[in-house]
Formats: C-alpha cells, structure tokens, sequence
C-alpha cells in the first residue's frame, strides 16, 4: 500500500500536466445541455434538454436550468421549474433564494423570479418562506400567484394569516391563487374564515375554488354555505355545489336545499364528517356513478352539466365523414340515426341538445377544421328564435377536405383544399378560450396568468376524431399546457367528447386537467 500511494499521486499530477481529470458524467450533462439549449432549437427539443437533467440534482445543473426558467414555451418553464423543484437539496435552494429572490439584479426579470418562487417552494426549505412571503407583496400579479404557489408547495401553516387576505379582494386569479395554496398548506382551521367568505365572492371563479376548498379541508362549517350557494347560485356553480355538499356528508338527498337544510338543523350538532379514505371512496363512487339533477340540467352525448353558459367545439374535419366504426355500442344507446357518417351522428345530437336547452341559458358553437367558424360573434340567449336558426346552421356543417376534396388535391387542383381538411386543434380550443391566434407569428413568452375572454362562458363541450394534423403546434403536450396556462385562473370546465377508434388518451388529459368529463364513443 507504501508503494501505491507514491504511483498514484504521481498519476494524478500527470493528469493534471496534461489536462485530464476524472469525467464526471453529471458535469458533462450539463455542458452539454449549455451547448445544447438555444432558442433556435424547437420547443420540444429544449423539454427534452431539460428533462435530460432530472436526475443531475446539482448546484451547476440548477444554475443552468434558470434561463429556461423565462423560456418562451409555457411548457419547458414548467419542466425546468419541477425539474429543479424535485432536486430536494438544500444547496439548490439557496442558490434560488440567493442568487435569484434575494438578488438586487434579477429584479425585472420577472419569469425568472417567478419560476425560482415556485422551485423553492417545492424544494421545501423554511427559509424560503420570508422571501416568499415579502414576493406576495408585490405589485406584479405573475409573482404573487408565484409566491402564493410557492409557500402552498412548502406547506407551512405560518403563511395561513398572509393568504387569507386575498380570497376578499377584488382580483379573482390571486383569490384563487389564495385559495389553492390554502388547500395545498392543507390546515383547515386557519384558512375556514377566507374559505367561507369567499363562497359569498362577486367573481363566480372565486365561488367555484371556494366550493371546492370546503371539500378539500373537509370543513364542516361550510356545509351550510354549499346549500345556501345550492339555493342563491344558478347553472354550473349550483350543481358545484349540490356535488360538494353530497360529497362531504356522504348522503344523496335530491338537489333541493330546503330538504337539505331541514336535515342540517336537525344534525349539525352531532355531526362527524366521515374521515378522508371515506371520502376518497365516496368521490370515487359518485364519478362512477354521475348525477341525475332535477334543476337545470342538460345533456351532450351522455355528458351532463347545469351550466347556462356554454360552448359547443365540434370537429368538422375530412376524418369526420368517417363511418362510425362501432354501431352495437350505438344501438345500446337506443337512438336511432339516419345516417352512421361521424359528423351526420354528432349533428343529430348537437341539434336536440340545443333544442332542449332552457331559454335561461346562453350559447355559442364552433365548428373547426384547418380554420374555424362561429355560429354568432358571441354567446346567444337560447330562445325559440337562436335554436331554429343554430339547429339550421348545424344542418349545414359538412366535413371539409374529404376524401373527394383531398382526391382533387392530390391531383393537383387544389393545394388549398388539401390542408382544409386538417384538424386544428389549438386554434379550436384557444379560440374557445377567447385567445386570438396568429399562426405566422412566433409565440412571445406566455405569462403566468390571462384575462378571461369577453363571453361569460364557464363549460365547453369539446368534441373531436382524432390528434391534431395542423396548426401553430400539432403536439399534444404544447396544446395542453397552453390550454392550461389560459385557463388556470378561469375556471372553465372543459367536457372532451372522443370519437376517434384509436387513442384519447391526450385528450382524457385535457379534460382531467380542466375539471372536465372525457367520454369515448369508440368510433
């Protein structure tokens, strides 16, 4: 061993003579990630640099991950922000605190203080906590929701007093924002009074978070504010609330709130809320078995809803003059069809659902392809009037770029209708968000939070065949965290109806996602 040391050290100086060292395979991931990561590299390919580093959980690894924390892709800020929130060590934290919250320098840059709140908080550190804290004083709305992300991830109750100023404000995103990561911080007692108050909010948004936080925190003093918002609310919020209150007691009266109530006199004394694998089990078999309500209730293809704002996005590409590939589940439905044609069989549907909608409820509907075409500029009372001329303008819809279509283009005669038939899945469901689109022109850097569109819609019934063939992004994962990005402060349910023969599974995500129901009709 006397005669080994003297080899090795004589080994190690000629490595250094030389310029060699030990390769450290985590120090080249990330040298090769600096070399790798440019702007001119698309979306997909910088996630996937990103992801590359999961495992790295280094100081070096997180320095380099920050100029992805203000990439101009939604989705790769979000990969780097749960990349290095997931390294679990206490040396990332400090760099994020440091070098970015504490720092003088990085103070207009607000991506980068955004992401670097909302890692620190993940990575679970309480000294994080003061300079999340001292953010959510901010005048900036992207850092507060930041912040508030960031102390809901560090899950210390000390920050309760500080959040639960917000759910009484004017601004309905930081209300929900508020209220999200009093939820997450998951102490009930601290956050009851916001959570109540805010069942009584102006903004409908703020009222839905509030409905949902009583179940979550499993607070029992709600209770009889989900049946008063059962008897005050109208359209979706009032089936929110029906769902909620069934949820947390655990009984199935019929949605009227004076029989509700009588029962919560009679009972609030001596009432235990049922303990949380309870509930996880009951929420399990109300999803299995859905609700029949006997307020307000309409119906899309086996999708139930009580909204009175909705919005109808239906699938007129080439694909959807497909036949239905599966009549035996048709006719275990009991309807009858004229025709099996993917489109003709959405037509007939769309048309009694909007014939049987209540002259309370307003709606519109979007039919896309490669472009897409509203019915009305905006949402339309659904009086006898607004039906006939909707179930007229349905009956017109034809698939565009069929077979026939695409067989002229083929030939030469049309490049124009080749395309037309494509499936434009993002512009569908930005232009059902109220997002304009400009497919010539790169996306700018998406910020944290957007404002709602004009039309007061709060459901979308999203009906399509098939992935996306063309448009501004044809990737599932981009559309998804876009869609995600606009609606995470709105509110918006989004019901995806599939009736491709194969695949779904994204667009099971997208409804998951967005508070929705996905049914596939294996067509």
């Amino acid at each position: 061993m006397q005669r080994l040391l003297p080899t090795l050290c004589l080994a190690t100086f000629w490595a250094l003579a030389v310029g060699w060292a030990p390769v450290d395979e985590d120090d080249d991931l990330v040298r090769e990630f600096k070399v790798y990561y440019d702007d001119d590299r698309s979306p997909r390919e910088r996630f996937e640099a990103v992801k590359v580093l999961e495992d790295v959980g280094s100081v070096a690894a997180t320095r380099a991950l920050l100029e992805a924390f203000e990439d101009e892709d939604f989705n790769v800020r979000r990969a780097a922000i749960e990349v290095v929130g997931g390294y679990g060590r206490e040396d990332v934290a400090r760099v994020l605190v440091d070098e970015v919250l504490l720092e003088k320098k990085t103070a207009r840059k607000k991506l980068l203080r955004a992401g670097a709140a909302e890692a620190a908080g993940m990575l679970g550190f309480d000294f994080a906590r003061e300079p999340l804290l001292e953010m959510l004083e901010s005048k900036e709305i992207e850092w507060q929701l930041a912040a508030m992300a960031g102390l809901g991830a560090l899950a210390d109750p000390a920050a309760c007093p500080a959040l639960s100023a917000f759910p009484a404000g004017n601004d309905g995103a930081l209300a929900v924002g508020a209220l999200r990561a009093l939820v997450a911080i998951g102490a009930s007692e601290p956050a009851e009074d916001a959570v109540l108050g805010a069942l009584q909010h102006d903004d409908w948004r703020v009222r839905a978070e509030a409905v949902q936080a009583v179940v979550q925190l499993r607070i029992k003093a709600g209770i009889r504010g989900l049946i008063e918002r059962m008897r005050v609310e109208e359209g979706r919020l009032r089936g929110d609330a029906y769902e909620a209150v069934k949820e947390l007691t655990m009984r199935s009266f019929r949605d009227d709130p004076d029989i509700w109530l009588t029962w919560w006199d009679r009972t609030e004394d001596d009432f235990t809320l049922p303990d949380p694998e309870k509930l996880a089990e009951a929420r399990k078999r109300l999803a299995e078995e859905g609700t029949s309500y006997t307020f307000g209730s309409k119906s899309f293809l086996g999708v139930e809803t009580t909204s009175e704002n909705l919005l109808f996005v239906i699938d007129v590409s080439g694909s959807m003059e497909t036949t239905f590939g599966n009549p035996e589940r048709l006719a275990a439905s009991g309807r009858d069809y004229t025709s099996l044609q993917r489109l003709e069989i959405v037509k007939e549907e769309l048309t009694n659902t909007v014939a049987g909608l209540p002259d309370t409820t307003s709606f519109n509907i979007l039919a896309f392809a490669r472009d897409v075409k509203a019915w009305k500029k905006g949402a339309a009372r659904a009086n006898v009037l607004n039906k006939n001329n909707a179930s007229g303008w349905i009956g017109k819809l034809k698939p565009l770029g069929g077979m026939a279509d695409s067989f002229r283009a083929r030939t030469g005669l049309s490049d124009d209708q080749a395309n037309e038939g494509g499936t434009n899945t993002y512009l569908a469901l930005m232009s059902a968000l109220g997002e304009e689109v400009d497919d010539k022109k790169r996306r700018g850097p998406a910020q944290y939070v957007t404002k709602p569109g004009k039309d007061p819609v709060d459901t979308i019934y999203f009906l399509t065949d098939g992935d996306p063939t063309v448009g501004k992004t044809v990737d599932m994962n981009e559309i998804r965290a876009e869609v995600q990005r606009v609606n995470s402060y709105r509110g918006i349910e989004i019901h995806v109806i599939y009736v491709g023969a194969l695949g779904g599974q994204d667009f099971k995500a997208l409804a998951e996602e967005n508070g929705g129901v996905f049914v596939s009709l294996g067509g």
